[in-house]
């Protein structure tokens, strides 16, 4: 089992970050490029395992893929192969987002993933586009799942429960190339999970001109003006994997300088513009300049309904706030690549923080003691995990350890590199 120390930082971390470009954009980018049919570019897309996963999938059914620099370029087959096997690894919204696109090529695609994606909720996605017409045959356990991919299915009414994942919705809102205008999608869920991410989506599609329009029920499309040639999309640099940076520039002396700007497209833009910790911000131009700025962590009292990504950073940046933190909004965590309640619980009780929750509440109970002694955590094969647990060594006093940390390649494949660089030793050990 593979171990990284980190060791608590004697000086301030001072340097510039290069973050990943955003994972979720550009999987979005991918998926909606691939539906208009038409050839596509995206400048600055995400090399997380997550994003290669699905370039893989693309070239597997057939896609010529290029790249120049920055500038990757796709173009469709000329023939689709009559059947392929794909294997998406632990990619839940490459899953996703390809199932309904499957659901529509002249291919038959037999699927299968990795045994913590099997875990993860499925079946919702799956009967909205069976009860729509679509060919899905599910598996033991779900998988492998196979699809009888149908040209010619148009669906102009779909239902879908999203109240487990935003990325159900999605998933469909991604169709809207390939669907008739005035088609809808009738949402069956009174709590839809993370509307801040379907929304991003739905602004995504509205820049390129296939509108999404709310009702009293869900939403219908109306299609203005969508681009019928080729489209270049322009990818971001990830808000999600800078909250870890955040989360360092609250705890100790720190002047970082990251490449974010303001965004629609990322929720997380807007929770850390005012989450208030003891952190400057200020844009400069296509940087983000980040500051410490002395005193100790205002407990939070958030909804976090709308970042749950950044649900692990703002949990162990509150294990050492003055008193107690409440998290809001923490249905969809049980779901993701581990169930980060149980994992949070289990780890921060190394350190003395207790955290209990109920179905929708998150508490953090403090400790007012430094670490003064090793501690192994396990991250539980969980990207965002690994990277949070990190803080630790913000407020200890001895290294810390971190086993398995090399699942960060799922969203931040350089994390660990780009934290040595700022000041703080990472030492790997097996």
């Amino acid at each position: 089992m593979s171990v990284i120390w980190v060791s608590p930082p004697s000086q301030p971390l001072l340097g510039s970050v290069e973050l990943p470009y955003s994972k979720s954009l550009s999987n979005r980018q991918l998926v909606l490029g691939v539906q208009t049919g038409e050839p596509f570019r995206i400048e600055g897309l995400s090399e997380a395992e997550d994003t290669r996963w699905l370039v893989q999938a693309l070239q597997q059914i057939g896609y010529v893929v290029g790249r120049d620099g920055e500038v990757w370029s796709f173009w469709p087959p000329k023939v689709y192969p009559k059947r392929v096997e794909l294997f998406l690894g632990e990619g839940g919204t490459t899953l996703r987002f390809l199932l309904p696109w499957l659901a529509r090529l002249p291919v038959e695609s037999v699927v299968q993933v990795a045994p913590s994606l099997q875990r993860r909720p499925l079946l919702p996605l799956i009967e909205a586009l069976q009860n729509a017409g679509a060919r899905l045959q599910v598996g033991p356990m779900l998988f492998p799942l196979r699809i009888q991919g149908l040209p010619d299915w148009r669906p102009s009414h779909l239902k879908v429960d999203s109240s487990v994942s935003s990325q159900f919705l999605s998933a469909l809102f991604l169709l809207a190339p390939h669907l008739p205008e005035g088609a809808v999608i009738e949402e069956l869920s009174e709590r839809p999970a993370t509307v801040s991410y379907s929304e991003a989506t739905r602004a995504l599609l509205q820049q390129y001109g296939w509108i999404w329009v709310p009702t009293a029920k869900g939403w219908y499309l109306q299609k203005n003006y969508p681009p019928s040639g080729p489209i270049s999309f322009k990818g971001e640099r990830d808000w999600s994997a800078a909250s870890v940076f955040f989360g360092w520039a609250a705890l100790l002396p720190a002047q970082l300088e990251l490449p974010l700007q303001p965004t629609e497209l990322q929720p997380e833009y807007r929770l850390f513009s005012a989450l208030p910790w003891p952190y400057r911000m200020e844009q400069k131009g296509a940087s983000l300049l980040l500051e410490h700025a002395g005193g100790g962590l205002t407990p939070l009292a958030l909804d976090i309904r709308d970042f749950p990504d950044a649900a692990l950073v703002l949990s162990v940046g509150s294990a050492f706030a003055e008193e107690s933190s409440q998290l809001s909004g923490v249905g969809t965590l049980p779901y993701k690549e581990s169930h980060r309640l149980q994992a949070l619980q289990t780890e921060l009780a190394r350190i003395g923080v207790q955290l209990t929750w109920d179905a929708e509440t998150l508490r953090i109970h403090p400790t007012s003691h430094r670490l003064r002694e090793e501690v192994v955590f396990d991250s539980h094969g969980d990207h965002r995990i690994a990277m949070a647990l990190s803080l630790v060594a913000a407020r200890s006093e001895a290294p810390i350890g971190i086993a398995n940390p090399l699942c960060v390649r799922k969203s931040f494949p350089g994390y660990w590199e780009f934290l040595a660089g700022l000041g703080v030793k990472c030492t790997f050990a097996v």
